[in-house]
């Protein structure tokens, strides 16, 4: 998983690239944004959904040069399934944590 580098800044992915390494690069990025606890909140604040990325089916895929993860929100079991899953499109920003922005599609 892309750790920050010594001087705090996230380190860059390469997007334009279709690999195994970059798509394991941002499932791992986007289980620390999703599915974690805030670092450096207090056991007060939301320590993450009680669920594993892998109960949720967190996917990161890459289709028509862009990537995207989906997974299903299972916070609210009684929704309508089409209301359950979250579909975002990954893109580089190198101001936000880890390098990447979540935009919703």
């Amino acid at each position: 998983m892309p750790d920050l580098i010594p001087d705090g800044t996230p380190p860059r992915l390469n997007l334009e690239s279709d690999t195994e390494a970059t798509r394991r690069a941002l499932y791992d990025v986007i289980v620390r944004i999703q599915f974690s606890a805030v670092a450096g909140a207090s056991p007060d604040d939301y320590p993450g959904p009680s669920y594993t990325p892998d109960a949720a089916g967190l996917k990161v895929f890459r289709v028509f040069g862009r990537w995207f993860a989906a997974w299903t929100n299972m916070e609210e079991p009684g929704l309508p399934e089409d209301q359950q899953q979250e579909l975002v499109r990954i893109t580089a920003d190198s101001d936000a944590p880890y390098g990447v922005m979540m935009r919703e599609v």
